[in-house]
């Protein structure tokens, strides 16, 4: 589970009738913004009025553009800004981004936001752990919720999270894995599980399983003397000439000169 900053937090928060939030450009950086409006609101997306029933919920994504207002006379909002570094972490819980879905449990939702609400204004106890805790309660609550309403949707989420695990399991030891193993383990035929592996992370397995084993080797290079042979092998690589020209062509140096860079930014 990715370390998640909650940068500002609300529940049950009333605005006036005249109340109208718009962020042209999002926020920009890793700074996405959950909201569950707890009555109808109108929504825009491309200049288009979407009006919602109760217990209507949206992630913004951080450079999507963001605008709402009250429909009616009462607008109360459970919201939630926080920043986290993986890219499809709504995707990681079977939730879209950037457009209106529905729950069925506003009330515990918003009992969610009123932990963690608690958990960051409480200045006379360290609280990151719980506050951590409560926020992926949060998203496990509003995954439930969405997904039951969707048996198909549901189907979907759980093939993701054999997907999710198994990318997991890949980026801790990456060196005994290829691409017919790894459809093997969530019991896919390789075909169709290069295809749902591109809709689920938008890449082919091949191309990722590259990437995962460039970066575990960057991390073997800056926190180990390991020679090279032994970077290759354990990243997988049976010809260690042929890790090094994947590895230049990926970084744009060679293991060595990415090692020799690593050290030079420690002295300094």
């Amino acid at each position: 589970m990715p370390h998640i900053n909650i940068l500002n937090v609300s529940h049950r928060k009333r605005e006036p009738s005249d109340f109208h939030y718009i962020v042209e450009s999002g926020f920009g950086g890793q700074i996405h913004l959950f909201v569950h409006f707890i009555l109808p609101v109108v929504v825009i997306f491309d200049g288009i009025e979407y009006i919602t029933d109760n217990s209507a919920c949206i992630i913004f994504t951080p450079s999507q553009r963001q605008e709402y207002k009250p429909h009616g006379d009462v607008f109360v909002n459970d919201f939630l800004i926080f920043e986290v570094a993986e890219p499809n972490f709504a995707a990681r819980f079977g939730l879209p981004e950037d457009e209106i879905f529905y729950i069925s449990n506003g009330d515990e939702v918003t009992r969610r936001m009123e932990n963690i609400t608690y958990s960051i204004t409480d200045k006379l106890i360290d609280r990151r752990h719980q506050t951590q805790h409560h926020v992926l309660r949060l998203f496990e609550t509003l995954s439930e919720s969405c997904i039951d309403n969707n048996p198909s949707q549901k189907r979907m989420f759980e093939i993701k999270q054999r997907f999710i695990a198994l990318r997991d399991e890949i980026r801790k030891n990456p060196s005994e894995w290829s691409v017919d193993k790894m459809a093997k383990k969530v019991w896919f035929t390789r075909s169709r599980f290069t295809v749902l592996y591109n809709e689920f992370f938008s890449m082919p397995p091949k191309e990722d399983l590259i990437n995962i084993k460039i970066d575990y080797a960057k991390r073997l290079l800056e926190t180990t003397c390991m020679p090279i042979t032994d970077v290759s092998s354990m990243c997988g690589y049976t010809s260690v000439e042929h890790f090094i020209r994947i590895f230049n062509k990926r970084v744009g140096r060679t293991p060595l000169q990415y090692r020799k860079t690593c050290e030079r930014k420690l002295l300094m």
